[in-house]
């Protein structure tokens, strides 16, 4: 929970907005190598990983039979036949590779305790990088993966982030971490940065102002109805594709943005019911403070037939919220 009095937390996401911050940030990560592995990427993956050519990444999703996102990831090619899939549910992953693999040759291992990842964000991240780093990154395109070094520590820098801001990512080998934090705090702190002291800015409210989700919030949802259809490759078969199309034709939901007018959301739990009318049409799956947008804000999965504009209520003390596009800034 957030509250607008609260100045580390404003002070967090400025840095991030104006400047640059720095944190610690390590989903889980899943290598992927042998012969057939990118032919189970395409069929457990909506995009077209056959398209991310080495050095290269890409943000997509899995699906169930029934077309319903269950997972989102970011597949980064590292080397020819060696992925990692960057992931915050790694040992869900598996056997779902175990299931979906038939006779493939395919390799799949947690190395999550094998590397650390920082993240560096902000409109003055590349700044920083190049503070810290041996050779410039100013080349290396977004969604993009080069080599460098930190000191004498070899490190994978991964043009990415979740915040909606220009950012990076630093993967260094798990003993390295402490090191690599001291040298990266230092760089990002000549060109003004700060290291985030708040959880829920990073992981929450920073994401959710730009409309970045997290797999909970597109539970029952297909790609269609959350606003993912552009990551969709509708030329390939893939796990739960006929149903995933079945719904962008009859769509049953969709993800929309809430702005609440109350000063605080904390009566607010997670997944709670939305009504309209006194009817109930959703649930809404989270809510922040926005320190950007100074509002209480939250994504909601709604009836398809709900309009953007409409008022609703949440919850059991009818918290006041209106529908708005779910990209808040």
């Amino acid at each position: 929970m957030l509250f607008r009095e609260d100045q580390v937390a404003r002070a967090d996401a400025e840095a991030i907005r104006k400047g640059v911050g720095f944190y610690r940030w390590t989903h889980d990560l899943v290598e992927i190598t042998g012969k057939d592995a990118l032919e189970v990427l395409q069929k457990i993956y909506i995009s077209d990983i056959s398209k991310v050519a080495v050095g290269r990444s890409k943000y997509t999703a899995s699906l169930d039979e029934n077309g319903e996102i269950i997972d989102d990831v970011i597949v980064m090619h590292m080397a020819d036949g060696l992925y990692w899939v960057s992931d915050l549910y790694g040992p869900r992953l598996l056997p779902w590779i175990e299931q979906h693999k038939g006779e493939a040759d395919i390799h799949a291992k947690i190395i999550t305790y094998d590397w650390d990842m920082y993240a560096v964000q902000g409109p003055d991240s590349l700044k920083a990088m190049n503070a810290m780093l041996d050779a410039p990154v100013d080349d290396l395109k977004r969604f993009g993966i080069c080599e460098r070094k930190l000191g004498d520590i070899p490190v994978y820098i991964h043009r990415s982030g979740f915040t909606g801001e220009n950012g990076y990512e630093i993967y260094s080998a798990f003993d390295k971490s402490a090191e690599v934090h001291d040298l990266a705090l230092k760089a990002v702190a000549s060109v003004g940065g700060r290291e985030l002291q708040t959880l829920e800015v990073y992981v929450r409210s920073i994401p959710m102002e730009k409309g970045f989700a997290l797999k909970q919030d597109f539970k029952h949802l297909s790609p269609y109805e959350c606003g993912l259809g552009w990551a969709v490759a509708a030329d390939k078969d893939f796990i739960g594709k006929e149903a995933a199309l079945a719904r962008k034709e009859h769509p049953k939901y969709r993800m929309v943005g809430l702005e609440f007018s109350r000063e605080s959301t904390e009566d607010i739990s997670i997944w709670e019911r939305v009504y309209w009318y006194g009817v109930e049409v959703g649930r809404c799956a989270q809510t922040i403070y926005g320190y950007t947008v100074d509002k209480n804000i939250g994504f909601a999965t709604v009836r398809a037939d709900v309009p953007d504009g409409a008022e609703l209520t949440v919850g059991c003390n009818d918290s006041p919220a209106v529908v708005v596009n779910k990209v808040f800034c």
